[in-house]
């Protein structure tokens, strides 16, 4: 009777571990981080400075790939910055660019896909030297307006949400 009970549970048990499926979960993930940087940027990150050298040429970049997987939804739509700043990341890099100067981002949907298309000028960091009193004095230069009769505005905002013009006559 033993020697049944015990058959019968060895039993029990492979086909208990028989009848157990394992279910696996995958997600894929992409993000891209870029910066539109435009010519007016005044603003210094670090002592550290470098020219940009931009290229003559226009370049045109249409992204799909990143996005083939994807079905345009309302949802979808609500992260049109990031997929836009995966094209604009993937446009530099396929033209070897550290920055697209001037760059235009057009979005479009055909047959429920996703088409951004970059267009710009490719940019470069070139010369990467320490900043010197000249080239502070450079950005300082470049913050001061002048009104049509002459007189100096200051304009040194903290942030591009706050805007502090002080008029020196």
């Amino acid at each position: 009777m033993k020697r049944f009970f015990l058959t019968l549970s060895v039993a029990a048990a492979l086909f208990t571990g028989c009848a157990t499926t394992t279910v696996v979960q995958t997600t894929d993930y992409m993000e891209s981080s870029a910066r539109v940087l435009e010519p007016e940027q005044s603003m210094l990150l670090t002592p550290l400075i470098a020219d940009l050298k931009v290229s003559d040429e226009k370049v045109y970049y249409t992204e799909t790939e990143a996005f083939a997987n994807l079905e345009v939804s309302p949802a979808l739509l609500q992260n049109i910055t990031e997929l836009k700043k995966i094209a604009l990341s993937r446009a530099a890099r396929a033209h070897k660019a550290d920055v697209l100067v001037g760059s235009t981002i057009d979005v479009i949907t055909k047959d429920k896909r996703l088409e951004i298309t970059i267009s710009g000028y490719p940019a470069y960091y070139v010369k990467f030297r320490n900043v010197t009193k000249s080239d502070v004095d450079l950005l300082q230069e470049s913050r001061k307006l002048h009104t049509k009769d002459g007189a100096e505005i200051v304009n040194a905002p903290k942030s591009r949400f706050e805007n502090r013009n002080i008029v020196n006559r």
